[in-house]
């Protein structure tokens, strides 16, 4: 494998407050849309779907295919141009339970 082991966890901070733990065991599916302003990506867990939006976020997508990412933690927006310039930028983590899961 080199130098990247992968990972079985995924940790996503939706907020300073709280985050979710998600096993790369359970990611039944992955979707990257490139926009004009925003991409998107949206991943279903076999109890959630998750939907990432941000930019520049191809290399964070191919990095979760590698299962190379620990955590993924949005960025305030205070701090939004800089990190933008230097690469990918997470604005917003949504994760809803999907119907009968909790």
């Amino acid at each position: 494998m080199g130098e990247n082991v992968p990972v079985d966890g995924l940790r996503l901070e939706v907020n300073p407050e709280s985050f979710y733990l998600l096993s790369y065991h359970h990611l039944e599916f992955g979707k990257f849309e490139s926009g004009k302003d925003r991409d998107v990506l949206a991943l279903a867990f076999t109890g959630h779907q998750v939907r990432i939006v941000g930019r520049n976020l191809r290399e964070l997508a191919v990095a979760l295919q590698k299962r190379a990412v620990e955590a993924i933690i949005p960025m305030p927006n205070r701090y939004s141009a800089a990190a933008s310039a230097q690469g990918g930028l997470v604005e917003v983590i949504e994760v809803q339970a999907k119907i009968g899961n909790t």
